[in-house]
């Protein structure tokens, strides 16, 4: 089995705006806080994942046996979206619903304000994280209480698309 770990990062820069005389608005670094923020990480993931499924790149198709007869017509490349009408989990083998999570990453592709997607951390019953339209979020979990069946993601108000990968 091959290695996988999932490098991450964020880099934030703080800014403020400034109207010069000549009408033009320029962007500084904020004051307050006078410096970037941020981090990095690297989350060492199992060589063993089920398969490719613990992303939302896996093509429905991507075996020969799901290709039917005529696989070489075949012609269109996944785009990596899974759409989100209700609730659904994260976990897409029932095998490893109860392995911890190392690295969570989702993304809202929804651009509509009415888009919002909202996550759950413990089986869906509590939505704590609220992620707007074009937003994402990445977490490293912490290898022991955040188990993979515990992950769900539900619309707000209308059906949006996400990618993610759910690691262990």
């Amino acid at each position: 089995m091959p290695n996988r770990r999932a490098i991450f990062s964020s880099y934030i820069i703080p800014k403020e705006s400034i109207d010069l005389e000549e009408g033009v608005t320029k962007w500084t670094i904020d004051g307050a806080i006078n410096k970037t923020l941020g981090g990095k990480g690297i989350a060492t993931l199992t060589g063993s994942q089920w398969g490719e499924a613990w992303s939302s790149f896996q093509h429905p198709e991507q075996y020969w046996e799901d290709c039917g007869n005529n696989w070489e017509d075949m012609g269109e490349a996944y785009n990596g979206v899974l759409t989100i009408s209700g609730v659904t989990s994260l976990n897409v083998d029932t095998d490893v619903a109860s392995v911890a999570v190392v690295f969570l990453y989702i993304k809202n592709l929804g651009v509509e304000s009415d888009e919002g997607l909202k996550v759950s951390l413990d089986n869906g019953s509590n939505y704590k994280i609220y992620i707007p339209p074009q937003g994402s979020v990445h977490l490293r979990g912490d290898g022991s209480t955040l188990q993979m069946s515990r992950v769900k993601v539900n619309k707000v108000d209308q059906n949006t698309t996400i990618e993610f990968i759910i690691a262990k």
